[in-house]
């Protein structure tokens, strides 16, 4: 039987940006690191499929790059694609019958997925069959090649219990250490080229969340800084599209490039220390939509990106009454 095809060009977003494609140069995450490789050399052995993965766990901390080195590591194609991407069930389908013997599919934010692409995923995960209505009302099952599914979310409790049980192995990405952190750090800056004492370092991993996405960001602010501010020698060096040569942040550079970022502790931000200087003034607990309103963004804004590291710094606390300093 033929299976009407999509175009999944829109869908599938394989991740052309340069990650680590190994387990060494991955930075952190040992807990996981080490049961994934002995996933991924139980199937070499076995010849066969690992069994599905869900990864868990905030935002930007390379859950779609353990994914990728996954997929190298096993030497085993990858399809990726968003949970809000997939709006019928044609859709994961389709996705389905692309995919290669072994081959992995990674889901992000799978907690998007609606309910009836669950149903038809959870059935895929567990049996390799889709099952398939026909015109005549009477249900088909159609065999699929064997697969990986990676589901990665960072609102897990949103998943319904019968995909959750489909998972063999369920991964929580944690945060980093502050060793970790200047770990990655050290790594960023030397790979743009910025020579940093050790000092001055631990001076920078203070200013900045123990979040990998948010250290690779800000690595980037200095490496710009120092590129434009730094010696001129460099900047026209990137400007002429040379390989960059090594300069060094100095402390001087380092206090400049703060001030001009207006990056406080723990990587707070003018619109954290406005969101402390309300509560101060109020001087009473707050709820999360008046601070909203003065803030001048919407509340769930509030929530997800300003109260979290709030929180996670100790600056606030959150009590029935409201929001209150700590």
């Amino acid at each position: 039987m033929e299976v009407k095809k999509i175009n999944t060009d829109k869908l599938l977003n394989i991740n052309s940006h340069a990650r680590p494609d190994n387990f060494e140069d991955f930075i952190g995450q040992e807990h996981i690191k080490g049961v994934v490789k002995t996933a991924i050399d139980s199937g070499k052995k076995r010849k066969s499929y690992m069994g599905h993965m869900l990864f868990s766990g905030p935002s930007g901390f390379g859950k779609t790059t353990i994914a990728h080195i996954i997929s190298k590591q096993s030497n085993v194609g990858i399809k990726a694609v968003t949970g809000y991407a997939i709006n019928k069930p044609s859709d994961i389908i389709s996705i389905l019958n692309i995919l290669e013997q072994g081959d992995i599919l990674f889901i992000d934010e799978i907690h998007r997925l609606k309910p009836n692409i669950e149903e038809v995923l959870y059935i895929a995960m567990e049996d390799f069959v889709i099952d398939m209505v026909m015109p005549e009302w009477w249900n088909v099952r159609v065999p699929i090649n064997p697969f990986t599914l990676i589901g990665a979310t960072t609102k897990s409790e949103l998943l319904s219990q019968p995909i959750k049980n489909r998972f063999v192995y369920h991964f929580h990405f944690m945060e980093y250490t502050p060793d970790e952190k200047i770990v990655l750090i050290k790594k960023y800056l030397t790979q743009y080229g910025i020579n940093v004492t050790p000092e001055i370092l631990e001076q920078v991993s203070q200013k900045v969340d123990a979040v990998p996405r948010e250290i690779h960001n800000m690595c980037i602010k200095i490496r710009d800084f120092v590129i434009t501010h730094g010696n001129p020698v460099i900047a026209n060096a990137v400007k002429q599209s040379e390989s960059p040569k090594q300069n060094t942040l100095t402390q001087q550079l380092r206090n400049d490039f703060l001030t001009h970022s207006k990056i406080e502790e723990g990587g707070m931000t003018p619109l954290h220390a406005r969101y402390l200087e309300i509560l101060e003034q109020a001087d009473r607990p707050m709820g999360a939509k008046a601070i909203a309103v003065q803030l001048g963004i919407n509340e769930k804004a509030v929530e997800e990106d300003v109260e979290p590291l709030l929180l996670k710094l100790w600056k606030i606390e959150k009590t029935w009454a409201g929001r209150i300093l700590v």
